[in-house]
């Protein structure tokens, strides 16, 4: 019921809550919304919205805790001779993300490391060396466009647990961690270590999980250890169809879902519709119309770190009039344009599994004939796009690499077992979730993860 809330965010503020909002004015805006709510006549929507927005509210400051002079210290340490002229035309170009708090700007919490990601004069001046996964990508590449098809085996196992500052004793707790779900190019599912007191949601499920209700007097581990085989397949939709058709037949075929809107973040807003006409253009062809939905993606909307979803109104919305977002936000911008333009989309995420690390990553699939359902990586093309390396860029539009480990097959949807409290991210799962009775953990609170790579290994 939580999240089928969130379709309420497509609803606009009152203007004088709005006003609060955006001064950073915080505690004013949740003073007129708790008036709103206990005095005012208002449509079940609106006061979902109202509901949302407060607890939205209370989410923002901790996202943008850095005042402007500490800011730009901040970007000194590492780059001693950085001015605040410079910072000044960082804010000019939208390379950083602050939001108002009591009148003043507030920074967001990992603005320097989106500099230190994206921007090459600050990854020069700072030092920051090339990263190696780059090469690693352009040899898996390689290798899958030599053999065609590569299957690979991967054992993972993952860990959470509230942070000592944050647990309270005697509380029983809820803890959700995903779990990988057959798909179209998953199979050989192994749940290798789980506690008997686990619920294991079906495989079926659209954001697998396993979760946990334990009574914890001690701050102890939740944990689980799974391991399952990925299929690779490398196709050029450039060209003619190569082989059997489609591509990867173990896909859910297609739905109307896949050409819906869903709110508030897959919306066919006006300036979506004009943004999609105006990139397809005199394009008929479908695989041609997602090319060029792609090319804009990853050509034109930068790479950054982004603050909490759930604090975000719309992000397909978002990504375009900003020019900006994460792997998430950007796969919500390409989605939405796809199905405006009537080409089926959808989601999928979880984590990538290099031998260097893993990480949360969220991604797309697109359908088009005879190919079938196919991959799209718009944060890995883009950062392709950047480097000049149109390789790599073109591999990403089509296909995927076999380092990915898929838990959420959708966007938005609710736990098997759900939540009493808001979610961290009422739309996409990956590091896991934990709520007690008396609170729902904030993801600041509920940090400590750990992934271990056990096994990546190729086995055809």
């Amino acid at each position: 019921m939580l999240v089928k809330k969130m379709a309420a965010l497509s609803a606009n503020l009152p203007e004088d809550i709005m006003k609060k909002k955006w001064a950073g004015d915080y505690e004013g805006a949740i003073e007129l919304i708790d008036y709103r709510l206990k005095t005012a006549e208002l449509t079940q929507t609106l006061r979902d919205r109202l509901e949302i927005e407060k607890q939205i509210i209370q989410r923002l400051p901790g996202e943008y805790p850095i005042p402007r002079d500490e800011a730009i210290r901040i970007v000194q340490e590492r780059i001693p001779d950085f001015t605040e002229e410079e910072f000044h035309q960082l804010e000019l170009d939208g390379a950083l993300d602050y939001m108002y708090v009591h009148g003043e700007r507030h920074y967001y919490r990992r603005f320097l490391r989106t500099l230190l990601h994206v921007n090459p004069m600050i990854q020069s001046r700072a030092g920051v060396e090339p990263d190696p996964e780059d090469a690693m990508l352009d040899e898996t590449i390689a290798s899958l466009k030599k053999n065609k098809t590569e299957k690979w085996h991967i054992h993972i196992k993952h860990e959470m647990q509230v942070r000592d500052s944050a647990f309270i004793p005697g509380e029983t707790y809820l803890a959700h961690l995903p779990l990988p779900m057959p798909c179209a190019q998953t199979d050989n599912i192994r749940l290798i270590d789980i506690a008997e007191d686990a619920v294991i949601a079906p495989e079926d499920y659209p954001q697998r999980t396993a979760s946990f209700v334990r009574r914890q007097d001690t701050n102890g581990w939740f944990s689980v250890e799974y391991e399952y085989d990925n299929v690779a397949r490398y196709v050029d939709i450039t060209k003619a169809p190569e082989g059997a058709m489609p591509v990867y037949p173990n896909a859910a075929p297609v739905c109307p879902a896949d050409l819906a809107e869903q709110a508030p973040h897959i919306c066919f807003t006006t300036y979506l519709k004009s943004l999609a006409a105006e990139i397809k253009g005199d394009l008929e062809k479908p695989v041609d119309i997602v090319r060029a939905i792609y090319k804009y993606v990853t050509s034109k909307v930068k790479y950054t770190f982004m603050r909490e979803y759930f604090t975000v109104e719309n992000g397909s919305e978002y990504a375009a009039l900003n020019k900006k977002g994460d792997c998430g936000i950007q796969t919500l911008l390409f989605i939405t344009l796809c199905r405006i333009c009537g080409i089926p989309a959808r989601w999928q995420a979880g984590l990538y599994t290099p031998a260097d690390g893993i990480g949360n990553h969220d991604w797309a699939q697109f359908y088009v004939e005879p190919f079938g359902w196919l991959f799209c990586d718009c944060s890995f093309g883009g950062s392709a796009w950047r480097a000049g390396n149109m390789e790599r860029w073109e591999f990403y539009l089509g296909n995927l690499d076999p380092y990915r480990m898929v838990c959420n097959s959708a966007y938005q949807q609710s736990f098997y077992t759900p939540k009493q409290h808001m979610r961290i991210d009422p739309y996409d799962n990956q590091c896991g979730e934990c709520e007690c009775g008396a609170k729902g953990f904030s993801d600041p609170e509920l940090s400590n993860y750990n992934f271990t790579l056990m096994e990546l290994m190729r086995i055809d």
